[in-house]
């Protein structure tokens, strides 16, 4: 095994997806120099070129071969697809020296991509509500400052609406993405019927993104090409290999891409970290502190294996996803051939505690070219004989989440398995889930004149634990932690130099979108962990050990 010696004074950060960013981000904005270990797996060149060569003209010039991997159509039974990049799975592919990891039924995938899943998120942005968090040790304005430091890193697309006194975001420099004809319809109705709406605890905005939507300095800006769910042609959904980028070219961070971390541990004097190279070499390395933001499932790994954890349950909390479509009473025509991004377009939130003392969070789509292939699958043999183009016109497409008290769950269990061991994943059902996702059905269809659209029931489709990769909270932080929490800062008990900074932390995962307030939490340890050492504090003995 070979041991890098020497870097007491050196800041480890696992993973450079949204946690891990953001924290490097807190860490260098107060002097400290940070090294990021990661798989590092990237889109293949070939792909990149096509893509890169196509973003500096029109999509009017876009040749053949290119909309062949710009727009890749994905096979498929009418279930909601995998999203890919380009027609490539990179974000989920399993590197030389990745752990074995068992998903048995289960949809989510660890990413070991550069910029993790940041790459196939669909870029919604909410902060946290104190309503949805009151089981945190903290609340929501410990998250304020993180929450502007942040969102500076990356373009923000929105307006002031309805939705604004109850999410506010600290944004620098929000603006507006065009929006369909569908989406502009519906927000029209609902600001008709405000009065209504909120009444009934219903409240409709467009969505918040992070997406370029205009032309700013030398930043490429989106282009309607209805290409989102492939892939963004023009790169300008943000992705935190962006920010990693911009560190690395600043000289405040440097990257290692092609580690796989296995395990971690403190010593007498900082942390150990044991990893492997592609090449199946390992690597032993000293630092500082370690900050692990790996995505819930390696982080929960990482620290079941350094805890000797085996044949032991966690559980991984999930913001249940689900889908169906709303008809709208009148159609637009022509939809397939409007200029439009196919990201969220609209955001309902639901507020009635006959459902949830927890928002109901809803991602309205217009149309995009998915649609076409799950309602063929819906309507099976009727689908020769019905008037689909004309139907497209008025659906529009809902995803929803719920609150995880109302989830599933996924079950791991860390195994041996000969020389090696084995990471399993099963699912845990809710009996309340269901029911739950009823009820919000029925005040949508309640709610169908105000809106001027209601839901199709019967085209419900409830996805599996993890579907949404909304998942967390397997070491959960706790004001007085013990065995299988963490503390405010992230730390394992025990733990006084690791912090985990990913949603393996949060003690609830809200129905609202994840990204954001992962990564302000991320950046709220990173900060005060540096604050730690500023001071000079010397760490107490540790009890982590593996």
């Amino acid at each position: 095994m070979r041991s890098t010696r020497g870097l007491s004074c050196m800041y480890y950060i696992v993973g450079s997806g949204p946690a891990g960013i953001a924290c490097a981000y807190a860490l260098t904005s107060t002097g400290r120099t940070v090294t990021i270990l990661d798989g590092g797996v990237a889109l293949e060149p070939e792909r990149e070129a096509i893509r890169a060569a196509a973003a500096l003209r029109p999509r009017a010039e876009w040749t053949e071969p290119e909309i062949a991997v710009l727009r890749t159509v994905v096979p498929g039974s009418g279930d909601v697809p995998q999203k890919l990049v380009h027609g490539s799975d990179y974000p989920y592919r399993r590197p030389a020296g990745a752990p074995d990891i068992r998903y048995g039924k289960l949809n989510i995938r660890a990413s070991y991509a550069k910029g993790g899943l940041s790459n196939v998120w669909g870029a919604a942005l909410l902060p946290y509500r104190d309503a949805d968090i009151g089981a945190w040790p903290l609340s929501a304005a410990d998250l304020a400052k993180s929450y502007a430091e942040v969102l500076a890193l990356m373009p923000v697309s929105g307006r002031d609406d309805d939705l604004s006194p109850l999410f506010p975001l600290p944004s620098r420099s929000m603006r507006s993405l065009r929006q369909s004809r569908q989406i502009a319809r519906l927000l029209r109705r609902a600001a008709r019927y405000k009065t209504k709406l909120n009444a009934g605890g219903v409240f409709v905005g467009g969505s918040r993104l992070a997406v370029n939507a205009d032309e700013q300095g030398d930043a490429p800006s989106c282009c309607y090409s209805g290409y989102c769910l492939h892939g963004c042609p023009r790169d300008v959904v943000y992705s935190s290999r962006h920010s990693l980028a911009e560190l690395v070219k600043s000289g405040r961070a440097r990257y290692q891409p092609g580690v796989i971390v296995r395990a971690v541990a403190e010593t007498e004097n900082g942390v150990r970290i044991e990893a492997l190279r592609g090449d199946g070499s390992r690597v032993s390395l000293d630092g500082e502190r370690l900050f692990l933001g790996a995505g819930a499932i390696s982080s929960t790994a990482i620290l079941m294996r350094s805890l000797g954890l085996y044949d032991r349950e966690a559980r991984l909390k999930d913001s249940q996803y689900f889908l169906f479509p709303m008809l709208q009473a009148r159609s637009v025509p022509r939809v397939a051939d409007e200029s439009l991004h196919t990201l969220s377009q609209g955001f309902i939130e639901i507020f009635d505690e006959t459902i949830s003392p927890f928002a109901v969070h809803l991602q309205v789509y217009s149309y995009n070219d998915h649609l076409g292939q799950i309602l063929d699958h819906k309507l099976g043999a009727l689908k020769h004989l019905f008037p689909k183009n004309l139907l497209l016109g008025r659906f529009l497409l809902v995803q929803g989440f719920l609150h995880s008290d109302h989830s599933g769950a996924i079950v791991a269990r860390l195994r041996r398995e000969g020389d090696n061991d084995v990471f399993d994943l099963s699912e845990s059902l809710n009996p309340e889930t269901r029911p739950k996702i009823a009820q919000v059905l029925r005040k949508l269809t309640r709610q169908a004149f105000s809106l001027g659209a209601a839901p199709l029931a019967p085209l419900l489709q409830m996805t599996e634990p993890g579907r949404s990769f909304h998942v967390g909270g397997s070491f959960p932080m706790a004001a007085d932690p013990g065995p299988g929490q963490t503390d405010r800062l992230g730390r394992p008990h025990g733990a006084e130099r690791i912090h985990v900074v990913d949603a393996t932390v949060f003690p609830t995962i809200p129905a609202t979108t994840i990204t954001l307030p992962v990564m302000a939490n991320a950046h709220r340890i990173g900060l005060e962990a540096s604050r730690i050492d500023g001071l000079g504090n010397e760490p107490a003995e540790s009890g982590f050990h593996p």
